[in-house]
């Protein structure tokens, strides 16, 4: 009983990371340009202009595919390891944004934020690695697997694959009211 709850909260927690990584990386493809200025804003060499558009698409395409990946139950330990470094990863970006009192925009989920790093994100942040972390211990100490059928799995992958159209979409008609706007 307790082994079973244990297996539902910690694949509501990895769904739950991953949702976050799908609509991140989805709006973010959407708002490469944002996203583009963000990573400059924090100090990514924009010579040469190579790495910037390289990295610009390479994050959203890797949280998309951790995303996608750690839903479809493929790989427990070591999806749930990268969940845990991407998120470790970002609380330490949000870290040394405040650090340096840079003030950029934080096109994290595209356009759909267009906020300044703060300590109420890098609070977030936090706690999202903090699940991460959690997610990654109960892996190795229970190893947890989705124990649905292919066809159950099919549906749950191609469900967030919509969810990832569905939040680059908002992403994307968010960016153009923007730019709209007087």
């Amino acid at each position: 009983m307790i082994l079973s709850i244990l297996e539902a909260t910690v694949i509501l927690v990895r769904t739950s990371l991953a949702a976050v990584l799908i609509a991140a990386g989805a709006a973010k493809l959407v708002d490469l340009r944002g996203f583009a200025t963000t990573l400059m804003g924090l100090g990514v060499p924009t010579r040469p202009s190579l790495l910037i558009r390289v990295l610009s698409r390479a994050i959203p395409l890797l949280e998309l595919g951790v995303g996608i990946a750690a839903v479809s139950g493929l790989w427990p330990i070591v999806l749930d390891g990268a969940l845990l470094i991407l998120m470790l990863s970002f609380s330490i970006v949000v870290i040394i944004a405040l650090r340096r009192h840079l003030s950029v925009s934080c096109r994290c989920f595209g356009a759909l934020s267009t906020s300044q790093f703060s300590s109420r994100g890098l609070a977030r942040n936090l706690f999202l690695t903090i699940l991460a972390l959690g997610v990654f211990w109960s892996g190795i100490a229970y190893p947890l697997q989705f124990e649905g059928s292919p066809g159950a799995i099919l549906l749950l992958v191609a469900g967030f694959l919509l969810f990832a159209l569905a939040a680059a979409q908002s992403a994307s008609t968010i960016a153009t009211l923007q730019e709209r706007a007087p």
